[in-house]
């Protein structure tokens, strides 16, 4: 189901009739944090359907593991960490060959400091030792829908424009940009999320709440805790609204560090 030329929308309301429907926020590669919510909410691939809200890689331990884990169980939309990515490949070709030795045209790309920050330093020597080529993943990546519809649920990366319908949305608003959409004052408008309650990740949300929590508002979720951040992995079951929670091993220690972070960006949290 394609809603527009400029993004990709995927339809998952059949796949989830009778299933127990969770959406997983920013795992960024953490495959072990992964691992230990798919055994606290009883994983079956016969009784359960989980989505991501983009950003499967960077950063964490294992990306890898994480993309095969998607591509064989369940669904994803893009984040900008995927975007990265396919930009980067659009840019400078597949960054290694099927000898595994780097591009020559992204060599001076892998020095640069954002490409460390950003984990995809990592990230790539981690695709390289598990040996999957490199047209392989970053075809999956490119393979991935800006937004996925089940029910009466949006789940999109980023978020959405306020001042435009969903139609008019664009890649970088849904992976990216989100045009005052975390601060935005009371609901978003219901043209602008297809009148569906959206279930976003991207912006960690002791930004504009308490750490290691949720945002729940009428009309959207917020689940990225902040898993880059080692504070812990969320998801968010459709059915019934619970949501399990993993805390990261170095949460006790990172979140003192937020909470400077937090006190010298004065915010009021």
């Amino acid at each position: 189901m394609q809603m527009s030329a400029r993004f990709r929308l995927l339809d998952l309301s059949h796949q989830a009739v009778g299933k127990e429907v969770w959406i997983v926020g920013d795992i960024h590669g953490y495959y072990g944090l992964f691992s230990e919510l798919l055994r606290q909410i009883d994983y079956r691939p016969d009784t359960h359907l989980v989505v991501s809200a983009g950003d499967l890689v960077d950063r964490g331990e294992n990306s890898p593991a994480v993309v095969q884990w998607f591509r064989e169980n369940g669904y994803a939309v893009r984040g900008n960490h995927e975007n990265m990515w396919l930009d980067m490949w659009a840019m400078h070709g597949l960054p290694y060959g099927e000898s595994g030795e780097l591009s020559s045209e992204w060599l001076p790309w892998t020095k640069q400091s954002a490409f460390l920050v950003n984990g995809q330093a990592a990230t790539l020597a981690q695709f390289l030792d598990a040996g999957v080529p490199a047209q392989e993943w970053l075809d999956y990546l490119a393979s991935l829908p800006h937004a996925i519809v089940i029910g009466d649920y949006l789940i999109v990366h980023a978020g959405v424009n306020p001042d435009r319908s969903f139609e008019e949305q664009d890649i970088d608003t849904l992976t990216w940009v989100t045009h005052g959409f975390v601060d935005y004052p009371g609901e978003i408008p219901p043209t602008a999320r297809m009148g569906k309650r959206l279930v976003v990740g991207h912006c960690e949300t002791f930004l504009f709440g308490p750490i290691g929590e949720p945002v729940i508002r009428p009309d959207r979720v917020h689940i990225d805790l902040g898993t880059a951040n080692g504070i812990g992995l969320a998801a968010f079951c459709l059915n019934d609204e619970r949501m399990v929670i993993v805390d990261a091993p170095e949460r006790e220690w990172q979140v003192p560090k937020i909470q400077v972070y937090l006190q010298k960006a004065r915010v009021p949290w």
